[in-house]
């Protein structure tokens, strides 16, 4: 396969691999560009750009990355997108882990006079028939999207039947609430003893709170009080 791999100007990754590579092929086509992603180092972009330079790519922007979160080959693509070029892809969730985003990444091309053309799956928006598709995947889109809201939606009622409520679980318990009682007892500040008991400052508050109208802060007061009457009492025996 003749290519020529050119690194990019932008950063590199943590691990000192480049960001992406652009991959040229001598004998492709200067408006098809193609896009290849794989989810992890480990993979491989070989069998995709194969197929990529087979389908006439002048240049693919390669990377080794998740769908989730920037992705650096894909932006300098875009950056370099001209009315008419077609974007090529082996699959379209190359470009999308999720239907919505494959449609929006898809709409943005198109906005900018671009084409997709999805190789095994046989959708090119440069036809009349894979134009015709766009609104259908905006609308599978949108039901997916509506699915997933529903299903959270479920989830959190579910939830708050059996008594739980989403977020982060506190760490509290009835040992630990007795420690922070008797800690305050002892004249130890929230702060302090937020840390020694392993919670949030809040859910401290939130245990000397319920421990009204029993004040620990009053159980110190008797404390002392009932000490300083025994020592009364040992000094007037003596």
């Amino acid at each position: 396969m003749e290519t020529k791999p050119t690194k990019p100007k932008g950063q590199a990754k943590p691990n000192g691999t480049p960001a992406y590579e652009v991959h040229r092929f001598k004998q492709g086509h200067s408006q098809i560009v193609g896009y290849a992603r794989v989810s992890t180092r480990d993979q491989s972009l070989a069998a995709q750009l194969h197929r990529l330079r087979d389908a006439g790519c002048c240049r693919v922007f390669a990377e080794k990355c998740s769908s989730v979160g920037e992705r650096p080959g894909y932006a300098a693509l875009m950056e370099q997108l001209r009315n008419g070029d077609t974007v090529a892809v082996v699959r379209l969730d190359r470009i999308g882990r999720r239907l919505g985003e494959v449609v929006e990444c898809v709409e943005v091309i198109t906005r900018q006079g671009g084409h997709v053309n999805a190789l095994e799956q046989g959708i090119d928006t440069r036809s009349a028939a894979g134009r015709t598709m766009l609104p259908i995947w905006a609308a599978l889109a949108e039901t997916e999207r509506a699915i997933l809201r529903e299903r959270t939606r479920a989830g959190l009622e579910a939830a708050r039947a059996v008594g739980r409520h989403g977020g982060r679980p506190k760490k509290r318990n009835a040992v630990k609430d007795a420690m922070i009682r008797n800690l305050r007892a002892q004249g130890f500040s929230v702060a302090q003893i937020a840390e020694t008991s392993d919670i949030s400052k809040t859910l401290v508050r939130e245990v000397l709170a319920d421990a009204l109208p029993d004040d620990p802060r009053q159980l110190r007061l008797a404390v002392d009080v009932a000490a300083a009457a025994a020592a009364a009492a040992a000094a007037s025996s003596s």
